[in-house]
């Protein structure tokens, strides 16, 4: 590079210096002057319409994801149960009384959800932490990936996230004061958490754990508290419960089958491990913004263990949920993912930034604040490229052509469809857009399933690949019934997808007999 070149690099270098740092000086004397209250409302206000733009644009490419679609088939009747506990069918079915069947309102009940999550957090912040504190760790859980880029869909592990944020809330509240409402909410939040995820039952155990350490167990134990939290964490949960007996556990008890595995201890050892990185990986942000603090090693200490028993009740209930879970893999392996600590990182502030000794003041939020801008600003230009990426890297097993396959099976049936059946990676994705249709359980060759097909229309959508389902479309059509074969490819922004091969085979209600007469 010439002189001149190295001049203008280094002018460049200097400008953007100097602009980040009267950024950095703006937001100092706005959270210096500003009302705490009206920085988190802002705050929140910006988060919902961020990441709305963000779910907008980078999905525009593919269709509706595959655990909407499920959730808004539940929606269609209450239960105490599904595939999963109903937390997530009750807030469909609440959400969708209220707003249109729209792409745009399943996003932002998404992005509503967590918002909420990080405004219940604050609270939970802000009971054990200053205003500094506090907002620095608002704005560290904020660039959480599991708060916003990894949180695509409201699904059983994102509707914890409330859940499990105001059920610490309240047990630290009746920990320290024993209020009968505190240890009530306690007790039915920690059960509307289990509602959303069995992973909650981690939850209970960090709860379980924390109610025996600590200098203030004994006061615990001797007052109301801990019996009325156990009151109403049975209140919320015995519907459910009930349903799990009553239908034999239905889907619930499947689907947890299917997450069990028989790994060797060497594998389990290895996904063990893998969840923990992962889920350090996940919280770099906070990590790298202690660092930047520089803390002491009696600051350092104090996070490893802290001095002061709130703080080390916080610490139990943080740290038991985390590590538990790679513990019990070990004993009992299933199939782990450090995804499903979504809900876990609302106490992480308080651990990090609460310690003794460590400096945090406005101008640490500030920097922190412009960060988290620069982050968030690159990641929403990126939006189109995201989009472009994901119709070129491949079909998305949980996004597939979804709409296209819909209408053309509309035009093919000529009548509201009633049933439908078929390969599961793309029939899970139907019902959004065809909001009649039932999913058809049974194989419809099979005797329960054939006097379905024969009382109401039904429709078999089968990929190309998936031979088992072909069989099953081919012995229809031999059968009278008509099948149509066709392709689909999505465009976005110049560039093309996959061709998605499929067929149809429309299977019109039977005619029912001609009456005689006598």
């Amino acid at each position: 590079m010439s002189i001149a070149g190295r001049d203008a690099a280094r002018r460049t270098n200097q400008g953007l210096v100097a602009a980040i740092d009267r950024l950095v000086e703006f937001g100092r004397r706005y959270v210096a002057d500003t009302g705490e209250g009206t920085i988190v409302l802002t705050v929140l206000v910006a988060f919902l319409a961020v990441w709305m733009v963000f779910w907008t644009i980078s999905t525009a490419s593919v269709d509706i994801h595959v655990d909407n679609d499920e959730a808004l088939l539940w929606a269609k009747h209450f239960a105490f149960g599904y595939k999963h506990p109903p937390m997530t069918g009750w807030l469909f079915m609440a959400w969708f009384s209220i707003f249109p069947r729209q792409q745009w309102a399943v996003d932002l009940l998404n992005v509503t959800n967590c918002a909420v999550a990080l405004g219940i957090a604050w609270r939970l912040l802000r009971d054990h932490l200053d205003k500094d504190r506090a907002l620095l760790g608002l704005i560290a859980l904020i660039l959480i990936p599991l708060y916003e880029v990894k949180a695509e869909v409201l699904n059983a592990n994102t509707v914890m996230m409330p859940f499990w944020a105001a059920t610490l809330l309240f047990y630290l509240r009746a920990r320290r004061g024993l209020g009968m409402l505190d240890s009530f909410l306690a007790g039915a939040l920690a059960s509307c958490t289990m509602l959303g995820k069995y992973w909650a039952v981690f939850l209970f155990a960090g709860m379980a754990a924390a109610a025996l350490i600590g200098p203030g167990t004994r006061r615990f134990w001797r007052s109301l508290a801990p019996y009325v939290m156990a009151a109403g964490a049975t209140v919320v949960l015995a519907p459910h419960m009930w349903w799990l007996v009553s239908q034999h556990g239905g889907g619930a008890i499947q689907f947890a089958e299917s997450v069990a595995n028989q790994a060797s201890f060497a594998t389990a050892l290895k996904l063990s491990l893998y969840y923990i990185f992962g889920a350090i990986a996940y919280v770099v942000v906070p990590l790298i913004f202690l660092a930047a603090l520089r803390p002491s090693k009696a600051a350092l200490a104090d996070i490893a263990w802290p001095a002061d028993e709130e703080r080390r009740q916080a610490w139990i209930l943080l740290t038991v949920p985390l590590v538990l879970p790679a513990l019990v893999n070990l004993v009992i392996p299933y199939r782990l993912t450090p995804d499903w600590t979504f809900p876990n990182w609302a106490l992480l502030p308080v651990v990090l930034y609460g310690a003794r000794g460590l400096v945090v003041d406005d101008r640490a939020v500030a920097r922190a604040g412009v960060f988290a801008l620069i982050v968030v600003a690159a990641i929403v230009i990126a939006t189109p490229v995201i989009a472009a990426f994901r119709i070129t890297y491949g079909p998305d097993r949980f996004r597939p052509h979804f709409r296209h396959v819909a209408e053309l099976a509309q035009d093919l049936a000529g009548k509201p469809i009633e049933f439908v059946w078929g390969s599961e990676d793309i029939v899970g994705g139907l019902f959004y857009y065809l909001p009649e249709a039932q999913r058809l359980n049974t194989n419809p060759l099979a005797p329960d399933g054939r006097a379905i097909s024969m009382a109401h229309q039904l429709v078999v959508v089968c990929l190309t690949e998936d031979a088992a389902c072909r069989r099953t479309a081919d012995a229809l059509t031999e059968a009278g019934v008509h099948t149509t074969i066709a392709t689909s490819t999505r465009r976005f922004l110049g560039v093309s997808s996959q061709p998605l091969n499929f067929q149809i085979t429309v299977v019109p209600q039977a005619e029912p007999p001609a009456r005689t007469m006598d």
